[in-house]
């Protein structure tokens, strides 16, 4: 369910929540909505635009399941009273936006507004669900972050996601997400924005995503702990409306962002 390594050669991990596509049979089975409308709610292919990284050679952490099962990038206690059939504890974290929308840690809703289930589910599932998917995957980074942050002085978590092309009035290529300066240091953030302008990307700073649950839990940069979000335009890849690659604007992406994670490597070890 989910892929980590860890490499001390470089101190950065790479981090890969929303791009898992392995939809269990089971899952399969409860839902009342399509499978394919439930891939739109993906970050397609962004492990595959990662796959020179995603190897021995470096640490990330990449999740195989899709969001629409969990979603890691939410606190755990965002879970939504009204799709259980017995009562729980009401956390605060019940109230949020994301939870009242339907899109929790266990989300209610399709990314078209539609009911996943015709049913609620059961305290056993939720918790089956957490204990198998989503704390797993935190107790992988936070440990990649414990064992660099041994070797290293100053060490950068990069957590890729992709956005709609829709998402910004400008047609951004992309967005780095640090919680307005509080998950990153300002300069190494700044570092970063200017190599993917190198490459010609339009860039813009935590509008609208600012990073989600990882970014603003993980991110403290007075620690030596540097958190980033990075939204790629899906645009930029592929056919919105169908899924499919655009195989050479993948390929090209693909070398890019190798070459701009490359790039950073040798920055972050100025910082140390």
């Amino acid at each position: 369910m989910i892929e980590s390594n860890y490499n001390n050669l470089y101190p950065i991990i790479i981090s890969v929540p929303h791009s898992g596509s392995k939809y269990s049979e089971s899952f399969l089975n409860s839902i009342q909505v399509s499978k394919n409308e439930l891939k739109f709610s993906e970050d397609s292919y962004v492990d595959n635009l990662l796959s020179k990284v995603l190897n021995k050679d470096f640490s990330f952490v990449k999740a195989n399941f899709p969001r629409s099962y969990v979603d890691v990038n939410r606190h755990p206690f965002e879970i939504d009273p009204f799709m259980i059939s017995s009562k729980i504890p009401i956390f605060k974290n019940s109230n949020t936006n994301k939870t009242k929308s339907g899109i929790g840690v266990i989300p209610r809703v399709s990314i078209y507004g539609n009911d996943i289930y015709n049913h609620t589910l059961t305290r056993k599932e939720i918790i089956s669900r957490l204990l198998l998917c989503y704390f797993p995957y935190h107790k992988k980074l936070k440990l990649l972050i414990r064992k660099l942050k041994n070797e290293y002085t100053n060490i950068l978590v990069l957590d890729f996601h992709s956005m709609p092309s829709n998402s910004t009035q400008k047609n951004t290529d992309i967005i780095i997400g640090n919680n307005y300066n509080e998950s990153c240091n300002k300069n190494l953030t700044s570092l970063i924005t200017n190599y993917f302008n190198l490459y010609n990307y339009s860039v813009e700073e935590n509008n609208p995503y600012p990073g989600g649950y990882i970014t603003k839990s993980l991110g403290k940069p007075k620690n030596g702990i540097n958190v980033i979000q990075i939204e790629i335009n899906r645009a930029l890849y592929m056919n919105e409306k169908t899924l499919l690659k655009n195989k050479s604007n993948m390929n090209l992406l693909k070398e890019n962002l190798h070459h701009i994670i490359q790039k950073i490597f040798m920055d972050i070890n100025k910082f140390n």
